[in-house]
């Protein structure tokens, strides 16, 4: 399966030094913000001596380099022909480890932030009307909050799963 990542930085290709069971630059490099299609792979040699597992990446025409240098593509090219001529919309989408936090971080702060409004709604509306604390009357103002507030952070997060910015 080949996946599409970008070059950080200049980076050298590799090839296998069979003497040593390593890798040696072979003189040609990739520029930064290169993009490359590949994958992954584990190769076994030695490393100083020892035996070490080389986190490499392949890229589809075959040239090793390290895998340090290359990132995960976060935008996408689509390219939409509906008026007859191709033109370019990035789709701008958010790894599934970081919209996962997030939905946590929004439905955390969604419930926290509708608790607070519940109690300042219960000091307002409760204890200045009957001017005595009734903890059944408090925790059903937090509750309900917080229930409120949970909806938010939930239809915050739905509104920032991935940006579309057209082409001009």
């Amino acid at each position: 399966m080949s996946i599409t990542y970008q070059i950080v930085k200049d980076t050298d290709v590799l090839i296998p030094n069979k003497e040593h069971k390593n890798f040696t630059t072979s003189g040609e490099k990739i520029e930064s913000g290169t993009i490359v299609h590949g994958q992954e792979k584990k190769i076994e040699g030695l490393r100083r001596g020892e035996p070490f597992v080389y986190r490499m990446f392949l890229t589809s025409d075959n040239k090793l380099i390290y895998l340090k240098s290359i990132k995960p593509m976060n935008t996408t090219e689509v390219n939409l022909g509906a008026d007859g001529a191709p033109t370019t919309t990035v789709l701008n989408l958010k790894p599934a480890e970081q919209a996962k936090s997030n939905k946590a971080k929004d439905e955390v702060w969604g419930l926290i932030i509708g608790g607070v409004v519940g109690y300042i709604a219960y000091h307002k509306l409760h204890y200045k009307k009957h001017g005595k604390h009734s903890l059944k009357h408090g925790a059903m103002y937090i509750a309900g909050g917080a229930a409120a507030g949970y909806g938010v952070g939930l239809l915050f997060h739905k509104h920032q799963a991935a940006t579309i910015k057209p082409s001009k």
